[in-house]
């Protein structure tokens, strides 16, 4: 087998790339696919997907996308970091309206859009009709009318009110014509969770709501003997077992151990990872969550948030529930007082409800890095 520097490494831990082999989500992308397959009004055609970074929010976002494209719909892409509206308006609209093709652009007539060219909607357009979001998504709608416009939102809780707002407006409007549009928004638990109890946010607790978790055992041994699978340099059985253990399915970690693991065999010239590779990449794996995924959890978490969880940290050894009795203890407070604090650390997906009177770590070697660092995120 080769094993020489210009075989790529298979494994992808990087944010937002898909990865080389899919695994695990069968239940949302078959809900997904079975909703655009139905008429309008099809529930999982407005989705929300909540969960921590590193999960496979944007990943889940591009295999819905794929489904999209295969059964010929046309797909907008947006993100709630930007001007939301606008880049839907001046970009992903007209690059629509252009990759449709002909058939599409005879249904559109001129309307400037600034660095696009020409591109507009009906000739039977009004001599000084000036678009908006909804007459666009409208029109688009219905050039594509025999199979349907996917919108997606990706980072939706850094999305401003008032665009959400709007957007949510659109999109009503074109599912009350009985146009076939669909709707899928990813978005880190906490700014979900605030974004569903906005007022103007009705349409968003409408959706079908997916919360992203870890990979099952199964699917996890999956990921990496399927990942390696022909890349020159295989996984052992022995290996697997103890990757699955380290990364606990969770999707970044999956990839990032099998990458380390993956490079270590190719340095040491061999075409099997083994145990040992997968030891002695564990701790720099566990070190890289810490930055890449740790880090920006519990950024902004209040000082008594981060309180409770360092407590927790320092009751279980992260993978244990933690009794609710003992983190009050530990602060000295009675139960009833920090409901609050554990309610909100529910709802930003921290921690978890882990039977009664307990909870939970819910991203893996959390426990870790809080010992590990201060409330700066220093290294101890």
């Amino acid at each position: 087998m080769n094993t020489s520097d210009d075989t790529s490494n298979p494994f992808r831990p990087t944010f937002g790339v898909p990865p080389a082999f899919w695994v695990g989500r069968a239940a949302t992308t078959e809900a997904f696919r079975n909703a655009l397959r139905s008429g309008p009004g099809a529930f999982s055609r407005s989705m929300l997907i909540s969960g921590m970074r590193g999960i496979g929010k944007t990943v889940l976002l591009n295999e819905l996308e794929d489904i999209a494209a295969e059964l010929g719909w046309a797909r907008l892409r947006a993100t709630g970091r930007s001007n939301l509206v606008k880049e839907l308006v001046e970009t992903s609209i007209p690059r629509a309206v252009q990759e449709g093709g002909e058939a599409t652009r005879r249904r559109i007539n001129s309307i400037g859009i600034s660095g696009v060219g020409s591109l507009g909607f009906s000739d039977e357009a009004p001599q000084g009709y000036k678009p908006t979001l909804a007459t666009q998504l409208r029109e688009l709608a219905e050039s594509y009318r025999e199979t349907g416009v996917l919108l997606t939102v990706d980072e939706v809780q850094d999305a401003r009110v008032e665009d959400l707002t709007e957007l949510a407006v659109a999109y009503q409007d074109v599912v009350r014509d009985e146009l076939n549009i669909a709707i899928v928004m990813a978005g880190l638990p906490q700014g979900v969770n605030a974004l569903l109890n906005l007022p103007g946010a009705t349409f968003l607790r409408r959706a079908h709501l997916q919360l992203l978790g870890s990979f099952s055992a199964e699917n996890t041994v999956v990921a990496f003997h399927s990942t390696a699978e022909g890349s020159g340099i295989e996984l052992s059985d022995a290996a697997v077992r103890r990757a699955v253990e380290i990364s606990r399915g969770y999707p970044f970690l999956v990839q990032l151990v099998g990458y380390l693991s993956w490079n270590r065999a190719r340095q040491r010239g061999a075409t099997l990872v083994e145990s040992k590779d997968i030891e002695a990449i564990a701790q720099e794996a566990i070190s890289v969550m810490g930055v890449q995924v740790h880090a920006p959890a519990v950024h902004g978490i209040s000082p008594t948030q981060r309180e409770f969880l360092e407590v927790m940290a320092a009751v279980v050894d992260g993978t244990e529930a933690c009794p609710i009795g003992e983190v009050a203890q530990a602060l000295d407070k009675p139960v009833k007082s920090i409901s609050d604090t554990r309610h909100r650390l529910i709802q930003t997906d921290l921690i978890e409800p882990a039977g009664y009177g307990k909870v939970a770590f819910t991203v893996p070697y959390l426990a870790d890095y809080l010992r590990a660092t201060d409330r700066l995120g220093r290294i101890d």
